[in-house]
């Protein structure tokens, strides 16, 4: 009976590998490190890398780390399980759907965000910045917008670390300082870094940290577009 177990098993996941081979083939997105295609769960899809991935130092488990960070933020697509295979080749995480909600900005998708889509993306770069976690290479094809409302959600957490202490302080500032910027308040991005680096530059990390919770207090209020920016 363990036999024909180990066999059902065995034909199961081969199927499955089957049908996850074929929505390989049609992936909804690709690029130099990985794919996303349909996952056999509905409302699933599936990530996975490619070899040079690895080559540059990526670690599969501490993406979905950081991205369920993210998730319990509600900025990033769940995490629903990580796959991984012997040499890495394969590796995959499987993770929510966004697709029926959330849009790219299809005409501008190697540009940064701007105007009142970078005030928010700055926003929730800001809340990662509080969890100890900073979120690099945002650039509109790393995000999605929600096709009601703008808001953006986070996709790709390949180029993202933990932070702590003066580096936790610097990465909550540059996303607040550049909020600020987005939003055209340019003065006040400039008094704001100058203050924080130069209490950062004296030891001060504690009071450097205040300010700098307080400058993002200020970026967090910013809920509508500002005069000029676009939506």
């Amino acid at each position: 009976m363990r036999y024909a177990g180990d066999l059902f098993r065995a034909f199961g996941e081969n199927l499955r590998e089957q049908r996850l081979s074929a929505n390989r083939s049609d992936p909804i997105g690709a690029g130099s490190y990985g794919s996303v295609y349909a996952s056999d769960t509905p409302g699933n899809v599936m990530k996975q890398l490619h070899p040079p991935y690895f080559s540059m130092g990526g670690d599969l488990v501490e993406e979905a780390n950081l991205q369920a960070i993210a998730a319990e933020l509600g900025i990033a697509p769940k995490v629903a399980g990580i796959e991984t295979f012997r040499g890495g080749i394969g590796d995959r995480i499987e993770m929510q759907d966004i697709r029926n909600n959330f849009e790219p900005r299809r005409a501008i998708e190697s540009k940064s965000p701007e105007g009142m889509d970078a005030v928010r993306v700055n926003q929730q770069l800001g809340q990662l910045a509080l969890k100890g976690v900073r979120l690099e290479d945002r650039h509109n094809g790393n995000i999605r917008y929600n096709k009601m409302t703008g808001r953006p959600m986070q996709l790709d957490f390949g180029v993202a670390g933990r932070v702590s202490g003066p580096d936790q302080v610097a990465t909550l500032t540059h996303a607040t300082a550049e909020g600020f910027e987005a939003a055209g308040l340019g003065d006040v991005a400039s008094i704001y870094r100058a203050t924080v680096m130069d209490l950062l530059e004296g030891g001060d990390v504690k009071d450097a940290m205040d300010v700098a919770k307080q400058g993002f207090s200020r970026l967090q209020k910013i809920k509508r577009p500002l005069e000029g920016l676009g939506s």
